[in-house]
C-alpha cells in the first residue's frame, strides 16, 4: 500500500514542476487506479471539497477508460439493443451515473408515454400521439452539436428537453417500441428518417423529427429524394443498425470534445470508436 505522505508529495510536485507534468500525472493515474481507496482519502483529508481541476479530470478519464471494455463486449454482440447502446454513451458524457440511474429518468419518460398510448391504438395514431407528446405537449427541441455533449446524453436530453436531431430520432426510437411499434432509423441521402411499423398495418409510417415528428408520406419521400439526386425506394431501404448508431454517436462526441479542448476525454472516445471498427 501506498503511504498517504507520498500521494500528497506526488500532487505538490505536480504544482511545482510543470515541466514533468505530464509524466507525474501518468504516476498519479496509476495510484488512482491500483489505490483508489488511499488516494480518496488524501484528497479528501487535504482539498475537502476544493479538489484542483486536473485532478477531477484525470478521475474522470480514468472512469471513462474503464467503459473501454463494455463497448468493446457491446460492438461484439450480434444485435445489441440501441437502449442500451444509448445508456453507455451517457456514461461516456457523465461516467459517475450508474446504470440504474441512467435509465431511471427513461423509465419515468416510459410511463408517461403509457398514460396516453394504448397499445391497442393502430401505428398512426400511435405515431401522431408520439409526436404530439414530445414536440408539442412537452416542447422538446433539436440542438446542434455546438451546444455540447449534453445533447447526445439519455438523461440530459430528458431533463432539458433538448436534443441533437440524431439522438432525438435515437430516443424517439427507443419510446416506440415500448408500445409495439417496429421502429427503424435510415440515412436518406444525409437526413436522419424514421420508419414506423406495426403488426396491424400494412404501410409503414415515415416521421422526420427535423419537422417535429411530423408525418412524411411516400410522395414526399420520393420529392426529397429526387432534390438529393437519388430515387425513393420504400423497399430498399436499409436501416441502421444499434452498432451502426452508437458508432455514429461516437463520431459525435469526437466532434464535440475536440472543438471543446478536452484531450484526455477525446483518447478515451476515440478507444472506444477504434472498438466500432473492429466491428462496424
Amino acid at each position: 500500500m501506498i503511504n498517504r505522505k507520498k500521494i500528497k508529495a506526488l500532487i505538490d510536485l505536480i504544482d511545482k514542476e510543470p515541466a514533468l507534468k505530464p509524466q507525474l500525472q501518468a504516476s498519479l493515474a496509476r495510484i488512482i487506479r491500483e489505490e483508489p481507496i488511499q488516494f480518496k482519502n488524501v484528497i479528501e483529508e487535504n482539498f475537502g471539497t476544493n479538489v484542483p481541476e486536473y485532478i477531477k479530470d484525470m478521475v474522470v478519464n480514468i472512469k471513462r477508460d474503464e467503459l473501454v471494455p463494455a463497448f468493446e463486449h457491446y460492438f461484439n454482440l450480434k444485435n445489441p439493443s440501441l437502449l442500451n447502446g444509448f445508456v453507455l454513451i451517457a456514461k461516456l458524457v457523465n461516467p459517475y451515473l450508474s446504470q440504474k440511474q441512467l435509465l431511471a429518468k427513461f423509465e419515468v419518460l416510459q410511463k408517461k408515454l403509457a398514460c396516453n398510448i394504448d397499445r391497442s391504438f393502430d401505428i398512426y395514431h400511435k405515431t401522431q400521439l408520439l409526436s404530439d407528446l414530445f414536440f408539442v405537449e412537452w416542447d422538446y427541441r433539436l440542438e446542434s452539436l455546438n451546444a455540447g455533449a449534453k445533447t447526445v446524453s439519455l438523461p440530459d436530453i430528458i431533463s432539458s428537453h433538448r436534443a441533437s436531431s440524431f439522438a432525438m430520432a435515437v430516443l424517439y426510437c427507443c419510446c416506440a417500441e415500448c408500445f409495439d411499434i417496429k421502429a427503424d432509423m435510415f440515412d436518406a441521402g444525409g437526413k436522419v428518417m424514421i420508419r414506423l411499423r406495426d403488426k396491424y398495418s400494412y404501410e409503414p409510417v415515415y416521421v422526420d423529427v427535423f419537422a417535429a415528428g411530423r408525418f412524411v408520406g411516400e410522395d414526399e419521400c420520393n420529392i426529397y429524394a429526387a432534390a438529393h439526386g437519388f430515387a425513393w425506394s420504400g423497399v430498399m431501404i436499409v436501416p441502421l443498425s444499434s452498432k451502426q448508431i452508437i458508432k455514429r454517436f461516437l463520431g459525435n462526441l469526437i466532434y464535440i470534445y475536440s472543438k471543446n479542448g478536452v484531450g484526455g476525454t477525446i483518447d478515451t472516445v476515440r478507444k472506444c470508436f477504434a472498438c466500432a471498427l473492429k466491428f462496424v
